[in-house]
């Protein structure tokens, strides 16, 4: 059976959304529960516990800019930029959207950010099969991927790293890799450990210091702080001594 994706477009051009809506109608699978015209509106929706899978979000629009709605809320939905300026590119990775289309967006464009999007959700659902069972008072943390269980402790785990749709657990003699999402297994970490960058969580053990906004650890390994995570990892080094 295949999947079915809800999604809502926030854009305050009537005829941008209209584009997008009719360029969705060759993937059935993803369905449109709404369309609006700013994020105040797109607000109740999120807030009401509906599943919402996906946002097609404009940037500029008046009120509040998609930027600013990300950053003003905690957004689970897969979020596609949609806007007519392409200088937000990099922040828009640094808040981990899933594409960055620019207007006017042709279909083709369209189609490839789509095809994308959808690999990335089939390899979200396959993660779920890798299972978290359970955290042995807090010395180590045991995960299951297939028929294997790894029990992992944290004196040995330096840090834990994106690798597409699997985590590296690097540990002090072995690294093993993992089927998963690093956003889940950072909820079920300890707090000695913090995340720097989307990509990266690391043991404050490890950092040997620090050179603007890279992090340098014992095996000098350098792992850049990621402009969404500075602030909180710049206060956490600050009450750590560095």
């Amino acid at each position: 059976m295949t999947s079915t994706y809800n999604c809502i477009i926030i854009d305050d051009e009537r005829f941008a959304r209209e584009l997008i809506a009719d360029y969705l109608k060759d993937y059935p699978e993803f369905v449109i529960v709404g369309k609006y015209k700013n994020t105040s509106l797109a607000k109740e929706v999120l807030e009401s516990g509906s599943s919402i899978d996906l946002i097609f979000l404009d940037i500029q629009m008046p009120n509040e800019t998609g930027i600013e709605f990300l950053k003003n809320n905690t957004i689970q939905p897969k979020v596609i930029f949609t806007t007519a300026y392409s200088e937000y590119a990099i922040e828009s990775y640094d808040l981990n959207v899933a594409d960055y289309l620019l207007k006017p967006i042709t279909e083709e464009r369209f189609n490839k950010a789509i095809e994308k999007l959808k690999s990335q959700l089939k390899t979200e659902e396959k993660a779920k099969a890798y299972e978290l069972i359970e955290i042995g008072h807090s010395d180590f943390i045991k995960l299951k991927a297939g028929a294997e269980v790894h029990k992992i402790y944290f004196s040995e785990l330096i840090r834990l790293q994106a690798d597409g749709e699997y985590i590296k657990y690097i540990c002090k003699d072995k690294t093993y890799l993992i089927l998963g999402s690093l956003k889940k297994i950072a909820a079920d970490l300890p707090p000695q450990y913090i995340q720097a960058h989307r990509s990266h969580i690391i043991a404050l053990t490890e950092i040997k210091g620090r050179e603007n906004y890279t992090l340098i650890l014992d095996d000098l390994t350098q792992i850049p702080i990621g402009k969404t995570y500075r602030t909180k990892v710049l206060q956490r080094l600050k009450s750590e001594g560095f």
